[in-house]
């Protein structure tokens, strides 16, 4: 009877879901302390991977950060396709937008900190990625079809800029998550409550359905 010898497992490791966790612990990361702050051998030591494997797979750390800045644009990017917009009437088409847009931000804590990190930086990496510009493309070709649409049905009034109209919806739907603490101690009010939140929703979603149809949209949510 021949003996064998027991043969040592090695530890095989997935490139991509590494790849997939290094992101995803940097969002996080860069989220939480910016770029300057962040630290790479603290995102390495949450997905328990040597530092040498994050600069094989990245480069370096600023090519690892607009890597994240693609991930959280390409998620909301399919997230929005696939509300297929262009399926639905005009009206709900338009709330639903409004709806999905603020509900993603108001769900996306890190998504709404990189975008804020990023301004503070000036844009200073978000400039360098084709991606998110390309990807946005679509979604301002689709609002401008929900207009036209609304126009021609006779359910919209106005003929306002998709990119205005978006740009106007992200506002509404983010500007008291950027300066919640600040607005709260002037007002006194807290703006970060639930409760003032899902007032918030239902008044972003009044005003942008008011300024196209001209109407008075009902604020119930």
């Amino acid at each position: 009877m021949t003996k064998t010898t027991p043969q040592k497992k090695t530890r095989s490791r997935d490139p991509e879901r590494t790849k997939a966790q290094l992101t995803e612990a940097a969002l996080s990361e860069f989220a939480d302390h910016g770029f300057h702050g962040a630290r790479v051998d603290r995102i390495t030591r949450a997905v328990g991977c040597n530092p040498r494997l994050l600069y094989h797979y990245f480069g370096s750390k600023e090519k690892l950060y607009v890597a994240v800045i693609e991930h959280i644009f390409a998620d909301i990017r399919a997230q929005e396709r696939d509300l297929e917009l262009a399926r639905l009437e005009p009206l709900a088409a338009m709330r639903r937008l409004v709806e999905f847009t603020y509900d993603f931000f108001d769900g996306n804590p890190l998504f709404v900190k990189m975008a804020r990190n990023e301004n503070m930086l000036e844009g200073k990496f978000i400039v360098q990625t084709e991606a998110v510009r390309t990807s946005s493309q679509p979604l301002i070709d689709a609002i401008s079809g929900i207009i036209a649409r609304g126009l021609a049905d006779g359910v919209f009034k106005h003929r306002y800029d998709a990119l205005q109209i978006y740009i106007s919806i992200v506002a509404l739907s983010a500007y008291h998550l950027n300066n919640g603490h600040t607005l709260t101690a002037i007002f006194g009010v807290d703006l970060l409550s639930p409760e003032w939140r899902q007032e918030r929703r239902a008044h972003t979603i009044a005003m942008v359905m008011n300024a196209v149809t001209g109407g008075d949209s009902s604020c119930k949510s």
